[in-house]
């Protein structure tokens, strides 16, 4: 199992390297008398100070490409706009969960030979929760997020100063 995951760790990050080959304008031009100058992204502009890359019109730049913005609720990763968890869920990539979770029920209307409203509805639990008597139960969940393609990115548009 270990061996699968850096075989594809690997290919990971030789793909990434090969995309930032591509895009060419983060290095500067060829002929860059500073080598060791670091291009900087700001305002989905890539800026060295031999000139600039940005994106088409109604496109975002994301770790160097430009990619068409996700919908609401959605957060793009590469060509892939995966839907946001619900506030009350845990975002683990391509799940959103919720843990399970116990509370005391609300037993102030039972009467006192039966505390716990067994058999009865004096016990009161919020909204979501399954009521067990003295306590309230929300069980765990579990759902994938939903996913849509937005494309290849496409390579921002560079000039030289």
């Amino acid at each position: 199992m270990m061996t699968r995951l850096a075989t594809h760790l690997t290919a990971l990050a030789a793909v990434t390297a090969t995309a930032l080959l591509a895009i060419g304008c983060a290095a500067g031009p060829e002929d860059d008398t500073n080598p060791d100058e670091m291009p900087t992204v700001v305002d989905d502009t890539i800026s060295t100070e031999s000139g600039s890359c940005s994106c088409p019109t109604g496109m975002i730049n994301e770790d160097g490409l430009c990619y068409t913005p996700c919908a609401g609720g959605y957060k793009g990763v590469g060509p892939v706009c995966w839907q946001t968890c619900a506030s009350d869920f845990t975002d683990t990539g391509a799940f959103c969960h919720r843990d399970s979770k116990v509370i005391k029920a609300n037993t102030s209307s039972c009467p006192w030979y039966n505390k716990c409203g067994l058999g009865s509805s004096c016990s009161k639990c919020p909204s979501g929760y399954s009521n067990d008597g003295c306590t309230c139960r929300r069980d765990a969940y579990i759902y994938a997020k939903k996913t849509y393609g937005r494309g290849a990115g496409v390579v921002p548009v560079c000039t030289t100063n």
